[in-house]
């Protein structure tokens, strides 16, 4: 008998986006999450000859020409690009994440008001600025939250939880431009 794949399905497909006065938030598909992990420093430049340049500290990100690499932990990234990193070595412990997150995109001038109400961090431009990211919570739902322009961030949610996150943002932003 045949293998059947089933289709992975969006728990935001039924959602649309939603627009207005300086906020927009919608969903950004189309990409791939893999957490790389391994014991001591002895993964980490077999995983750089694959993906590139990794960030030297917790909290800090690198982009390199085919993955955003965030250092989640000490010994921990999470690798984001269009396609899964390629020949990683034995050393490193991989989980593919791309199926269990979705990836939410607020952008415009109220951005970083929404977010303050939603997370506890510091929105402000000159704190929180491109580049940056935070692991933080939406709702009491755990997120990762990366500012990628001046006023856009991009938010993954674990995807049993991600049309929670999406109504409460929704919600955050009808009451704003009300």
């Amino acid at each position: 008998m045949p293998e059947v794949m089933l289709a992975a399905q969006s728990p935001l497909e039924s959602v649309s986006a939603f627009t207005a006065r300086d906020i927009s938030i919608r969903e950004e598909a189309g990409f791939t999450l893999t957490q790389v992990a391994g014991f001591g420093k002895a993964f980490e430049r077999p995983l750089a000859a694959a993906v590139g340049k990794l960030p030297a500290k917790v909290g800090a990100l690198q982009v390199n020409e085919a993955f955003t690499v965030f250092r989640t932990g000490p010994q921990q990234f999470w690798c984001v690009g269009d396609v899964p990193p390629q020949g990683l070595p034995g050393e490193c412990l991989v989980t593919p994440l791309t199926s269990s997150r979705c990836r939410i995109r607020v952008e415009g001038a109220l951005a970083r008001r929404l977010l303050a109400r939603a997370a506890a961090i510091d929105f402000d431009a000159r704190s929180f600025k491109p580049g940056h990211f935070a692991m933080t919570g939406i709702h009491h739902t755990p997120v990762l939250i990366h500012c990628v322009g001046d006023n856009a961030f991009h938010i993954y949610a674990m995807r049993t939880f991600a049309l929670a996150v999406w109504e409460w943002l929704v919600d955050a932003g009808e009451g704003m431009v009300a």
